[in-house]
């Protein structure tokens, strides 16, 4: 009967110790005590073939005897017993089944550190872009005290030359490509301005003369994609929703804030008053002040 330890069998069957007894226990098998040491626990060649076959656990072959443990078998007198040879079953090379662990392993370790930079760059996209927005805003909120002075002095003008024959119109000045893209990029605004007034400013025609909640109002709201909304109760970037590459009729309200993004449902372009725009901007504003 060839005995094997405790060490051996672990290296046999490529599992850790603490495995290795919980296959004991779950297979009934008990310890053979060693016929010199009752230190040391071993098991037949037989257990160790057995518990192999339930786990399917692989046996590398040929296999090598141990030439520094040599066992008795028990019963026997020293003398009249013949050294049995422990079979040390050590696998020559890495088994397929080993390396494809290992390599799966490392390919699932190279997604997680893919999906981690990712989520990093998409953060850093959506940051720069509200700096954008923001840079953006500024920009029409220095226009708007401009064009408010520039159409009271025509009014004033016009005044005074009531009574002068209109000259002749003067041809518009096409406007230059880039001057047509910088216009197609920024996106129209309304905003709550220092009369105490709702104001709202088109990229291309400027401040419109728009009465909120009016017919007019929901007209040139249909015809944008999106808009940006600064009131008392906070600030907000209004966008269409689009099925199939074609735009709906609903609306959501996005607030980005030190990496957070928000969103607020607005309904259709009909439900866009002032008061439901302000209660959005409120609502968002909320859960900006929670964080």
């Amino acid at each position: 009967m060839t005995l094997v330890p405790f060490t051996d069998c672990c290296a046999m069957l490529g599992i850790d110790a603490k495995t290795f007894r919980n296959w004991l226990r779950q297979a009934n098998l008990a310890w053979a005590a060693h016929p010199k040491d009752a230190r040391l626990k071993c098991l037949t060649r037989e257990q160790v073939e057995r518990l192999a076959t339930l786990h399917a656990r692989p046996l590398p072959s040929p296999l090598s005897p141990s030439p520094a443990r040599a066992f008795a078998a028990p019963g026997k007198p020293e003398s009249e017993a013949q050294p049995l040879e422990a079979s040390i079953l050590l696998p020559t090379s890495v088994s397929p089944e080993a390396d494809l662990r290992k390599q799966l392993s490392c390919l699932e370790t190279k997604m997680t550190t893919m999906q981690e930079h990712l989520a990093q760059l998409a953060l850093c996209l959506l940051g720069e872009r509200e700096v954008r927005y923001e840079q953006r805003l500024r920009a029409l909120e220095a226009l708007v005290p401009q064009t408010q002075t520039l159409e009271s002095f025509q009014t004033s003008q016009q005044t005074d030359m009531a009574g002068l024959p209109d000259p002749s119109p003067r041809p518009a000045r096409r406007l230059l490509p880039a001057e047509v893209r910088a216009r197609s990029r920024v996106t129209a605004l309304i905003e709550y301005g220092a009369q105490g007034q709702y104001v709202a400013v088109c990229p291309r025609q400027g401040v419109l003369a728009l009465t909120p909640d009016s017919p007019e109002w929901f007209d040139w709201l249909a015809s944008l994609t999106a808009f940006r909304f600064v009131g008392p109760p906070g600030r907000f970037s209004a966008c269409r929703a689009s099925e199939k590459g074609q735009h709906t009729r609903c609306w959501a309200a996005r607030r980005w804030f030190h990496g957070h993004d928000f969103w607020h449902y607005l309904g259709v372009t009909d439900r866009l008053t002032l008061a439901s725009l302000e209660q959005a901007a409120a609502a968002l504003q909320a859960r900006v002040d929670a964080l």
